[in-house]
């Protein structure tokens, strides 16, 4: 699990992010905003994932996805631009997937992108 200082935790800023770019594949729905430029620092990646009781109808479906998509997000973590903020959302076809799979699956959706 990321380090909460990497991660968005405010319902905020999700919509924030959520009025992003939207890119998608069968495994997962991502939604992609750069931070706004500071002159102080460069500000680090930020990554939020969320999921639907109506997808994933049992706790244990859920919990699953959100740790696979986090185990895959916490290996591409450090390969990110700076100031990129993402929000996550598993479909159900995820839990069908082992977390490499999910990795290079993420990684050529995100290399579309940047």
């Amino acid at each position: 699990m990321l380090p909460k200082n990497k991660r968005l935790n405010l319902n905020k800023d999700f919509r924030w992010v959520a009025s992003g770019k939207r890119i998608e594949n069968n495994l997962v729905k991502m939604f992609l905003k750069m931070s706004p430029p500071s002159d102080v620092e460069l500000p680090q990646p930020k990554i939020g994932i969320s999921l639907s009781k109506n997808v994933f109808k049992k706790a244990v479906d859920r919990n699953r996805a959100r740790r696979l998509v986090s185990k895959a997000l916490e290996n591409l973590y450090n390969e990110l631009p700076s100031g990129l903020n993402i929000v996550a959302m598993p479909k159900k076809d995820i839990l069908e997937m082992n977390s490499n799979e999910i990795t290079k699956n993420l990684e050529e959706l995100l290399k579309k992108v940047w």
